[in-house]
């Protein structure tokens, strides 16, 4: 297969490196990717600024090009512009999970749906790491969406769905398997501290995880040692209340 690997992180970020040169083994690949970091952008793209493009050299077995814009932009200009007929999209290896609501502020889940929105099957990719350390090793990550490649080219790629994974921080041989399961719910206690004080008041904010209460989620298998796979759709209609919301609007709001 061709296949196109972009992130969040930025071109020379260590999980995308890794990722690349994993797949490169077995598939055709092209690496686009932002110039700078660009996690938490969500699904932004460039519509006021142009479009800067820089061939990079990260390794001899792959093409690989610089963007300067949003991991969305990266997507569309691989797709568009630098790829040809490309496969598959892959996004990652992301620097710390996107799992529960989190995915929606995220860079990497985001430049996979910009792949499914234009029918291409896509995969997002991340793995926890230990905040403090910036020593990780995306090996197992790598391997993991390796195998999870492997069967869904032979039983699983559709088109408008994206693959959402994710791989917990724990020793590769201590990880229990691989779950498919939704999304948990994310909520965060954001605490904002003050430290500077004249026109403007100035805060940093300092975020820390609730407690995680359902046992059915991508959170709680992750802290339970699994790996978590979630098929995503960019379709945010909610067909449960579909109706409902139809009998209580329509003809009456005029």
């Amino acid at each position: 297969m061709k296949i196109l690997i972009t992130n969040d992180d930025g071109i020379n970020a260590r999980g995308i490196i890794a990722l690349a040169k994993e797949i490169s083994k077995k598939h055709e690949i092209i690496v686009v990717a932002p110039r700078e970091q660009k996690s938490a952008s969500s699904h932004s793209i460039s519509i006021n600024n142009p479009i800067k493009i820089r061939e990079e050299k990260l390794d001899e077995n792959f093409k690989a090009y610089s963007l300067v814009g949003t991991p969305a932009d990266c997507t569309q200009a691989g797709l568009s512009l630098l790829g040809g007929d490309i496969d598959i999209v892959i996004s990652g290896i992301n620097r710390g999970l996107n799992c529960g609501t989190d995915i929606l502020y995220s860079g990497t889940v985001s430049a996979a749906v910009e792949g499914a929105i234009y029918s291409v099957p896509s995969i997002a990719i991340s793995m926890d790491v230990d905040w403090s350390k910036e020593d990780e090793d995306y090996s197992k990550a790598a391997k993991w969406i390796s195998k999870i490649l492997d069967v869904a080219e032979k039983g699983y790629l559709k088109e408008n769905v994206v693959l959402n994974v994710n791989v917990p921080n724990i020793n590769e041989e201590d990880i229990k398997g691989l779950k498919v399961c939704r999304l948990g719910k994310s909520t965060y206690k954001t605490n904002y501290i003050l430290v500077e004080e004249n026109e403007d008041k100035v805060y940093v904010t300092k975020g820390t995880r609730n407690d995680i209460l359902e046992d059915d989620s991508d959170l709680y298998f992750l802290s339970q040692g699994y790996v978590t796979l979630t098929p995503l759709h960019f379709d945010f209609t909610n067909f449960k209340i579909l109706d409902e919301v139809k009998d209580i609007f329509e003809d009456k709001v005029m």
